[in-house]
């Protein structure tokens, strides 16, 4: 089969059911669930022969994800199997050839982690008998297996002695899968004998960072509450209890903070780290509490929710971790140990202080005095009004409501300012502000946060916009204690979104990671998560850009979309004039590249007033665009104009009442028939799809894995991108038609130069060829054609020429001027020359009302700035000229050259004798 959507029409979906043992207890009714009882059937298959397509729906499982779809998605849902196991079962079952990936990968050797992960996948039975003597359930043994994620490896070196460290031996071994593309990053091997092996217990092959374990990427996204541990076993520990909704990820050590945690974002979080008691040889330090309250910190920077398991027990009973729990009490206990989850308001600071401990946080006796009152449940505060203690030393007290939300955290941060987030320079003007991270019920698990500043963190105000708090008092201590947090929790932090400089350094920011203190006015990608995938994604991608115009018509806005980010590197980023006539499927495209990249394309309505069109491309290199910008007002579009002039390179402004800072630094598109933007002509770049219609682009594209892709761009080295763009510019030079001394084309070379660029990077990280589709000889069509085309209108001479020609020609001029023949130097011939004040030019403008959006348009508003710019263009024939014109003698006039006015697309119009 060539592609999966003709796998699924081969397949009929009744006769799979069939296939796949479903009960169907009447002929024409629903089929059992496969899973669980159900009264009446409830697995309902449907086959529009019509074409409106064919899948299932299991009503009995509601609240399950996967519990619908497609035939692939059948096969998954029965055989509970990821895609390339249901995929691989059509294509055996129906005798079927694989589908072929859009691009044919050459070969690439396998990693020492690859083959033993697949040789342990050979015979992993001896696994399940060593992790059953752990507790842990053979059913979760043979999940893990089927997922290829657990196996058995009984390698012994025979140059090495039993006994000796590299020996090795009987081993579990634990796979590692990329969550994305599934690929084998490493694997992790715990020996059976550890005494074989030399004495020691583990061994890691592959990355030992950076990549956590789980038994099956699909269960993480599927859940709803996901533990955190520290080792597979661990993990396993916790899924043999079959908490309903719930799965376990490894962290596979303590080095928590290497690992990129956003796949967790929308789940609520436990964390249940091993038990260390404290040495006074390490200084009292607990490796694992101190990772936990370290991934505690990392995972509510994110905004995920997240809480901590209360193992103040565990200690005492002599257990180190979750499996020392199973081991001793099966796993209906552990299920409850693990659904006791610490209640003090500061996650891993408990109320009791226990001595030899070590302190997340210190608080002062004053604090501690009243630290013990306050209670948290993961979304909401409570207060102890009394507490007893009887005289047989049993403790009861009175807990009330304080807050109808929890405080998971309040931290400081000192935000860049805008020249340090663009230049990487160093920072001179940051500005601290205060970070309240909340959990409220209306949201569920997902953790959202405040900026405040000094003032607002103790104003009730501002709690009322959380939520409501019944006893502000009690509540305002202890915003108080948090206070202590917020000196340890301090950090710098970037408010923008995109690629951008913080401390010197590249970074990834996306929506989260900024802390606007408003941020629907200071950025439009406030919320923006990057989408993350594969490099088959991203390819697939630019051929399907490729494909659906002609001439790379469409994959040139891609590649512009794609590169914007590049601004952090070198300092601008061009305009996009997206050129369309009627019906040639601009709407789509810009629907399309909606959806691939993750951009907003803002309608007419939304720009119509300057303070809307400002907030549309503030605080992101990533691009916007704006439709139908003609049809604004012309008040509107100057001040648009104006704005996008700023875009081009980046702009620092503050509006309202209390003086926001706003960042203008977004790229735009702007789409449509007519883009009134002539002074924008030297900062953008442009493609043309009108008549090259091709196929349209399928729907089941897949999105551009924009995060892998800045990601990329922040490992570049900027000295290193700024040499390719050099090299870019001279390559754009010698392939350029225009004059080399023209300005204006100078700088829209420059333009494409930096989308050459943006081409030759993007097809390192795809791993293409950069002669690839033949886009380097299409870009340089545009950038020609732009050049040639834009020749007579890229300077503001000829705008303001043009229009004072128009009103000679409807006898609105009223300033003195003359059309005739210069012929004063006998050894040149006569030309035909307009002669003419600048300064009479600039006045009629700038003093006729009909002309008053287009002079509040224009980029020079002085006569001196006109003269200097008739000069260079070459039609001053004569300076400071006298001659007769009405009866009168007019001093000081300028002979511009009829015929080279022409050049330029000007024509004047002599009036009657």
């Amino acid at each position: 089969m060539d592609s999966l959507d003709q796998l699924k029409s081969h397949v009929d979906i009744f006769d799979l059911a069939d296939r796949l043992g479903l009960k169907r207890p009447m002929k024409k009714g629903n089929y059992n669930s496969p899973h669980h009882d159900d009264k009446s059937p409830s697995l309902h298959l449907f086959n529009a022969k019509s074409g409106g397509g064919q899948g299932f729906k299991d009503y009995s499982s509601e609240g399950v994800a996967n519990a619908k779809g497609s035939v692939i998605d059948l096969v998954m849902y029965v055989r509970n199997c990821d895609l390339a196991e249901a995929i691989s079962y059509l294509k055996k079952e129906y005798g079927l050839e694989d589908p072929k990936p859009a691009f044919d990968d050459s070969p690439k050797k396998e990693s020492l982690a690859e083959f033993i992960a697949r040789q342990s996948l050979v015979n992993p039975e001896p696994v399940i008998a060593y992790l059953k003597t752990r507790g842990i359930s053979e059913d979760v043994c043979r999940e893990a297996i089927r997922f290829r994620a657990l196996g058995f490896n009984a390698y012994a070196s025979k140059k090495i002695e039993a006994g000796q460290l590299g020996h090795g031996g009987a081993a579990a071994v634990f796979i590692t899968r990329d969550l994305i593309s599934s690929k084998v990053v490493a694997v992790d091997m715990r020996y059976l004998d550890p005494d074989l092996n030399g004495g020691s217990k583990t061994q890691c092959q592959g990355e030992k960072l950076g990549h956590p374990w789980c038994v099956s990427p699909k269960k993480v996204k599927d859940a709803q509450t996901v533990y955190l541990v520290e080792s597979p076993i661990n993990a396993l520990s916790i899924e043999s209890c079959g908490l309903p909704f719930t799965t376990a990820v490894a962290t596979r050590g303590l080095n928590v903070d290497a690992i990129d945690w956003t796949f967790l974002r929308g789940k609520q979080v436990i964390l249940a780290f091993d038990e260390d008691i404290p040495e006074i040889k390490n200084k009292l330090r607990r490796p694992g509490a101190e990772a936990a309250w370290l991934l505690y910190e990392l995972l509510t920077d994110l905004n995920i929710a997240c809480l901590l398991v209360d193992s103040a027990e565990w200690t005492e009973n002599g257990w180190n971790d979750v499996n020392d729990i199973l081991q001793e009490k099966g796993p209906s206990d552990l299920r409850i140990y693990l659904r006791r989850w610490e209640t003090n308001v500061i996650p891993g600071l408990p109320i009791v202080f226990r001595e030899g401990y070590k302190s997340r946080v210190y608080l002062p006796s004053h604090d501690c005095s009243q630290y013990w009152r306050y209670r948290v449940k993961p979304d909401f505060t409570q207060f102890v009004t009394e507490s007893k203690e009887d005289d047989n030393g049993v403790k009861t007290e009175k807990i009330d409501d304080l807050a109808t939300f929890r405080v998971a955290d309040v931290s400081r941060v000192m935000v860049s300012s805008s020249a340090s987030t663009i230049t990487g320079d160093e920072d001179q003007q940051s500005q601290s502000l205060m970070v309240i991270r909340y959990q409220v019920a209306r949201h569920g698990p997902q953790m959202h946060h405040m900026v405040v500043t000094d003032e607002g963190l103790h104003n009730m105000e501002t709690w009322k916009k959380i939520g409501t708090v019944f006893k502000p008092q009690q509540f305002l201590r202890l915003v108080n204690i948090f206070e202590r947090t917020a000196l340890k929790r301090s950090k710098v932090v970037s408010n923008y979104v995109g690629l951008c400089w913080l401390q010197g350094k590249l970074i990834v920011n996306e929506g989260p990671d900024t802390f606007f203190s408003e941020p629907e006015k200071q950025c439009p990608y406030h919320k923006l998560n990057f989408k993350s995938g594969t490099l088959d994604d991203a390819r697939q991608v630019i051929h399907d850009y490729q494909t659906t115009f002609q001439d790379n018509a469409a994959l040139l806005l891609l590649v512009w979309g794609l590169s914007g980010h590049l601004k952090a590197l070198l300092g601008f980023w061009p305009h996009m004039f997206l050129q369309a006539s009627k019906g040639s499927g601009k709407s789509v495209l810009c629907k399309r590249l909606e959806r691939s990249i993750g951009f907003t394309m803002f309608s007419g309505q939304s720009l119509q007033t300057e303070f809307r069109v400002l907030t549309s491309l503030c605080g992101t290199s990533h691009p916007v665009g704006w439709e139908e910008l003609s049809a604004r007002g012309q008040n509107v579009i100057d001040k648009a104009v104006s704005i996008l002039q700023e875009a081009y390179n980046y702009s620092p402004t503050r509006r309202g009442r209390d003086l926001t800072e706003l960042l203008v630094s977004a790229p735009v598109l702007l789409a449509g028939e007519d883009i009134p933007a002539r002074s924008l002509l030297g900062k953008s770049v442009r493609t043309d799809i009108s008549d090259r219609k091709g196929p349209r682009i399928p729907d089941e594209s897949p999105q551009f894995p924009m995060r892998n892709w800045l990601q990329f761009l922040a490992k570049q080295k900027p000295a290193e991108v700024r040499e390719r763009y050099g090299m870019a510019q001279q390559w754009c030079r010698e392939n350029t038609h225009s004059d080399l001394g023209d300005s204006g084309a100078e700088r829209i070379i420059e333009n494409y130069a930096g989308v050459m660029l943006g081409w030759s990077l993007l097809c390192e990280f795809a791993e293409l060829d950069k002669g690839s589709y033949g886009f380097p000889d299409s870009l340089l069509c545009e950038m020609n054609r732009h050049v040639s085309e834009t020749a007579a209108e890229r300077e503001p001479w000829v705008w303001i020429v043009d229009i004072v020609l128009s009103e000679m020609a409807a006898n609105r001029f009223q300033h003195p001027y003359i059309v005739d023949w210069d012929d004063v130097d006998p050894e040149k011939e006569p030309a035909l020359c307009l002669f003419i004040r600048p300064g009479h030019m600039m006045d009629h403008i700038a003093h006729s009302p009909a002309l008053r959006e287009k002079w509040n348009g224009l980029p020079i508003k002085s006569a001196n700035a006109l003269t200097r710019q008739l000069k260079s263009s070459g039609l001053v024939v004569r300076e400071r000229v006298d001659r007769s014109i009405g009866h009168r003698k007019v001093h000081h006039l300028m002979a511009l050259s009829v015929d080279r006015l022409g050049d330029f697309g000007l024509s004047v119009s002599e009036p009657a004798a």
